[in-house]
């Protein structure tokens, strides 16, 4: 494909021998002898290089190099400079120019300098897109896991990532989703813009309504100036909506109004405002049960749920939950100073068997608290809150057999029992991993069974 060209120069002459000159060098030529006309092409018209006087009519060509990084940093700018002009030359380079030439100047120079600043451009294209491919597999690989349901999630956020569809994230709390958020942006070709992240459940509607779409001095009591909003400060990467389902009606007429392209207006403010924000949102509701209840708009939904990615809950991820303890065991271990740790057998196997209410995040939680406790660098049972070994072991017990279900008094037993044997028959530690005192346990022992230990 040729590239486009923007010639950029008051001298009729000049301006017409170049045109010439780089047309027969296969380039697409445009050109302009104004400020003005140049900034209007530049607007319109997607330009790879310009060739740019610095001394035109109604302006300097400054201000056309200013135009030209702000609309594309990737533009190529060769700045043609008198012998006296040789300051702004160099300012024009700190500005983001490529090259300079002075007048009068040989005409294959010139073509070689642009062929030059292209191959320049190029490279720095490519080293752009390795970091780009770099950056890929670190954020893919943060996602850590086998299953198959995880793997889809990868699968999703590679396909949608580099398009500017709004993208709906769904799932459990602790799941992951913020996770899934920075990932679409890093992977995308904004990831150079920033992202800016809000959690719409823990703004009043007026703050988070200000925050989002800014305001006007003297909007409100205390909007003592004026300041702009997320929407605004995001333009060019990824404004990241957590918790969704809580914003009000009035905030979802406008953020639809946004979504769809149209202008925003500050609060207390009357000139409309555009963004290039790329817009993600999640949820832990189920937000089509909030539209049919009335609680959200129908058409905001649907305009959100362009790309819905569905983060599955910790116990539907099987294995994975081994592998993510021992990386957060690790990561907690390095965080502490400890030495290498690692889990137990039965440990792992609680962890499968229990059903993980918090999901991740729990679970990272929780092997943080484990190498706390831990001081051998195995992690055992007693190093795991009493809840979650009866949770599981209730889960493995209830599940295990095909016949009729154990009753709650047998499941009981049995978990005591195996509280009790895993302390080797220490009862005041086996009390404190249940969160009984020792008298109730030796209570519970001394049932119709008799399980109570030889120990006192």
């Amino acid at each position: 494909m040729k590239s486009r060209m923007l010639i950029v120069e008051d001298d009729e002459s000049l301006r017409g021998s170049l045109e010439r000159s780089f047309t027969l060098k296969g380039y697409e030529v445009v050109s302009a002898s104004t400020v003005s006309a140049a900034t209007r092409l530049l607007k319109h018209r997607n330009i790879d290089l310009v060739l740019l006087d610095l001394r035109l009519p109604d302006g300097s060509g400054i201000d056309v190099l200013t135009t030209a990084q702000g609309l594309d940093k990737e533009t190529v700018v060769v700045v043609l400079t008198a012998f006296p002009d040789i300051k702004t030359a160099v300012r024009a380079m700190k500005g983001g120019a490529s090259d300079f030439v002075t007048k009068p100047f040989d005409l294959q120079q010139l073509q070689f300098t642009v062929e030059r600043a292209i191959e320049t451009r190029t490279l720095r294209r490519n080293v752009w897109l390795l970091e780009r491919e770099r950056q890929a597999r670190g954020e893919i690989t943060k996602m850590l896991g086998e299953s198959a349901a995880i793997e889809r999630v990868r699968h999703l956020i590679q396909k949608v990532a580099d398009t500017d569809a709004p993208v709906l994230v769904a799932g459990e709390t602790g799941t992951g989703k913020e996770l899934v958020a920075d990932a679409l942006h890093r992977l995308s070709s904004r990831f150079g813009a920033p992202m800016i992240k809000v959690n719409c459940s823990v703004l009043s509607e007026q703050l988070l309504e200000s925050d989002l779409f800014g305001h006007e001095k003297g909007a409100f009591t205390d909007a003592k100036e004026a300041r702009a909003g997320l929407f605004e400060m995001a333009d060019g990467g990824t404004l990241f909506l957590d918790e969704i389902s809580e914003m009000k009606a009035d905030l979802q007429t406008k953020l639809l109004r946004v979504v769809e392209g149209q202008p925003f207006r500050r609060v207390g403010g009357q000139r409309e405002i555009r963004t290039n924000a790329r817009l993600v949102v999640a949820t832990n509701r189920d937000l089509l049960s909030r539209v049919q209840s009335g609680a959200f708009r129908e058409d905001l939904f649907y305009r959100l749920n362009t790309f819905q990615i569905s983060v599955p809950p910790l116990r539907d991820r099987g294995g994975d939950v081994v592998l993510l303890a021992r990386s957060f065991l690790k990561r907690s271990a390095m965080a502490l100073r400890k030495g290498p740790m690692h889990l137990m057998p039965e440990v792992e196997e609680i962890l499968v068997a229990y059903a993980w209410p918090g999901n991740v995040r729990e679970l990272r939680n929780m092997m943080e608290r484990a190498a706390i406790l831990c001081e051998t660098g195995e992690v055992t049972a007693a190093q795991l809150p009493g809840d979650v070994q009866a949770s599981a072991f209730v889960s493995k017990q209830a599940g295990g057999g095909s016949g009729a279900m154990p009753p709650l008094r047998e499941i009981e037993l049995r978990y005591v029992a195996h509280v009790v044997g895993s302390v080797g028959g220490n009862l005041s530690e086996a009390a404190r991993i249940l969160g009984i005192t020792r008298n109730t346990l030796k209570v519970k022992l001394r049932g119709p069974e008799d399980l109570l230990p030889g120990a006192p």
